[in-house]
């Protein structure tokens, strides 16, 4: 993976590395793709994401493009020639966080970026970031 520019991200901690790192890639005008939750999810539904991304984004002043990946949750289920599962990857609007960011508390600017990728996914694929669940508009 390093041979593509990736480079590994310690979970759970402040990992100043990881944060150069991504800083250099984005002096340098690249793209860095992110996948903020830090791992796959087991129930194929978006989980509580790390602040670092909204960070990163805020202190930098970069656009955010929110990619919405469904359906990749079946191919580790029987995928061959008989079953070829439906991998969808919506790609939204750019956008930047407010400019009275720098106000809010990190786990706001996390739910604001995840939620601009929770809009592009199936309802069943929203997870935490579903806003019907959060107004108590959703039905069971």
């Amino acid at each position: 993976m390093r041979g593509i520019g990736a480079f590994p991200v310690q979970r759970g901690q402040a990992d100043l590395n990881a944060f150069r790192q991504a800083e250099k890639v984005l002096a340098q005008d690249l793209a860095l793709v992110i996948f903020p939750e830090g791992t796959r999810s087991r129930s194929a539904k978006l989980q509580q994401a790390y602040p670092g991304p909204a960070l990163l984004a805020l202190r930098n002043g970069i656009p955010i493009l929110p990619i919405g990946i469904s359906g990749t949750d079946k191919l580790e289920h029987g995928f061959g020639i008989l079953t070829r599962p439906r991998v969808l990857i919506n790609i939204g609007e750019t956008f930047y966080l407010p400019t009275n960011a720098a106000k809010f508390p990190r786990t706001e600017l996390i739910t604001y970026m995840m939620e601009h990728v929770a809009d592009l996914l199936p309802p069943d694929y929203r997870g935490v970031y579903d806003r019907k669940v959060k107004t108590g508009e959703a039905t069971n």
